[in-house]
């Protein structure tokens, strides 16, 4: 068996400097710091809504998609309590999705009319808000405990 020796010398390390600064230079561009959709999933079991609490940045839309075989609904709470009715899917079929607009930052509790113990929440933040360590407990946060970054 030969003994194969490698050896870098200054041409080799002078075309792979080279080779780098091209693929730095024409490579994948950064990823965008423009804010993404959130998506939320209904499913079988509690908490039926996955992710159950959402926080969002304003400016971003929620993609709900409905991956099991019953029709559902994403319905604002203020909808059944007379209050201002921020969003309501209507029924959102087997295999379909839906799209809520941007929301104002705030607090969204939501359910199923048709399964109303489906339960979750959206909060929308001030973009560019920083949220403290430990804010969220047991699925929940205060207003409080979100501050706008500096």
């Amino acid at each position: 068996m030969k003994n194969l020796n490698w050896a870098i010398t200054s041409p080799t390390l002078t075309v792979f400097g080279i080779f780098l600064l091209f693929l730095s230079i024409c490579g994948p561009a950064p990823a965008s710091t423009q804010p993404s959709d959130v998506r939320v999933s209904m499913d079988y079991w509690a908490p039926y809504y996955r992710p159950a609490l959402a926080i969002v940045p304003d400016g971003v839309s929620i993609h709900v998609v409905n991956p099991t075989s019953s029709p559902h609904t994403v319905t604002h709470d203020g909808c059944r309590t007379g209050g201002p009715c921020a969003f309501d899917t209507g029924g959102v079929q087997p295999g379909q999705a839906v799209t809520i607009p941007s929301l104002a930052p705030g607090r969204y509790p939501y359910y199923c009319v048709l399964h109303p113990i489906m339960k979750g929440e959206i909060i929308v933040v001030p973009h560019h808000t920083v949220i403290s360590q430990g804010a969220i407990r047991d699925n929940h946060l205060t207003i409080t405990d979100v501050k706008e970054s500096q």
